[in-house]
């Protein structure tokens, strides 16, 4: 059974493609940047912010979880009691979430250290 729509991906899919491709995109551009200053700040408070949507975002699967089979029929490939899989399935998105905020806390840490940082231009 597909999620998707006749017209193409739900909204929040196509935002998830959009997303990594644009942080795939980011990595490969910093990879051969001269370190800036402001970008590393720049980019490490969008870390910061991505990190955090995407904590929010393993909740919200988390609490979906409940209802996921409400009106439909689950069946589990491997021949196992879906259930079983979504009790397993939400005690993972919830763990996602606390890796998520332990990043967001890293992230945070190295964006507060660059931001004590003063760059001169030596001439």
């Amino acid at each position: 059974m597909s999620t998707h729509e006749f017209d193409g991906p739900a909204a929040a899919v196509q935002h998830a493609t959009n997303g990594a491709g644009s942080w795939r995109s980011a990595a490969h551009a910093q990879q051969s940047a001269t370190p800036d200053h402001s970008d590393w700040y720049a980019i490490t408070g969008e870390i910061t912010d991505t990190l955090r949507c995407l904590a929010t975002l393993a909740s919200v699967f988390a609490q979906q979880i409940n209802a996921y089979g409400d009106g439909r029929v689950l069946r589990d490939d491997a021949g196992a009691d879906p259930a079983v899989r979504l009790v397993d399935a939400r005690a993972f998105a919830y763990e996602l979430r606390a890796h998520l905020d332990a990043a967001d806390y890293v992230a945070n840490r190295f964006w507060s250290e660059i931001s004590h940082i003063a760059v001169e231009v030596s001439r």
